[in-house]
């Protein structure tokens, strides 16, 4: 590689922690903002951020770009770009095939697990196998966050909401491509250490959406309370008792 080319690719390894930098502080500037004047761009970013299952696969996957060769982080960029592309362009026919039929319920959970599985795969695999998993990973990680929007979208349709949840992706992606650039052993244990995480929260998190939950009876209505030797009834002579017919006492 060139000595230009290599100077020019170490200073481009700072636009990340400038990224990193700028939106942490929008971020900051739109949780300061009232919730109930906070437009759909607003909405969109912070709907990504504050949920784990779409916050962690995009900060993953920046992570391991950083951690890997120039050619494969590219190729899993790119990947990730074409995963999105398929995500919005699938999202009509996703939403559809999600809202219909039984189980609805289940099925809207799925992009999360499916996210954070595919990312724990790649971060915990060895370092060999990280280039080939980078790139069938980030398209995963691209498709299910746009599906993930597209779910969660009130409005439907707005491309409002879709760009600042967009913008979050993009947004912790390069955190953790700041993060990565902290090139030490320890952190590469973290990784894995990180990836097994991500691993075991995407089988609870699918196995708790696909398995059947147990149904709970309702019990049976309270008895009235008894006392042994009581009855219930009134007494035939009572003072409660209705008056009796006397044909001697009629006028």
């Amino acid at each position: 590689m060139p000595e230009r080319l290599r100077a020019d690719l170490h200073q481009a390894r700072w636009i990340g922690p400038v990224v990193a930098i700028c939106g942490g502080a929008a971020l900051a500037a739109i949780y300061l903002h009232p919730i109930a004047e906070r437009s759909l761009l607003e909405q969109g970013s912070i709907a990504v951020v504050v949920s784990y299952q779409r916050a962690l696969p995009p900060l993953g996957l920046g992570c391991m770009l950083v951690l890997t060769r120039f050619r494969a982080a590219a190729l899993g960029a790119l990947a990730a770009v074409l995963g999105i592309w398929l995500g919005l362009a699938a999202r009509e026919w996703l939403v559809a095939t999600i809202l219909s039929g039984p189980g609805t319920a289940s099925r809207l959970a799925l992009p999360g697990p499916v996210s954070c599985l595919a990312t724990g795969l790649m971060l915990a695999a060895p370092e060999r196998l990280r280039a080939w998993l980078l790139p069938p990973a980030a398209l995963v990680i691209g498709a299910t966050l746009a599906a993930g929007v597209a779910i969660v979208d009130p409005s439907f349709h707005e491309e409002s909401f879709l760009r600042g949840a967009l913008a979050a992706g993009a947004w912790l992606a390069a955190v953790g491509f700041s993060v990565g650039l902290v090139d030490r052993p320890w952190f590469r244990i973290a990784i894995r250490i990180l990836g097994s995480w991500l691993i075991a929260i995407g089988l609870m998190l699918a196995a708790a959406a696909l398995l059947p939950r147990p149904r709970v009876e309702e019990p049976p209505p309270p008895e009235s309370p008894t006392f042994p030797g009581h009855d219930q009834r009134p007494p035939a002579g009572g003072p409660f008792a209705p008056p009796r017919f006397d044909p001697l006492r009629q006028p």
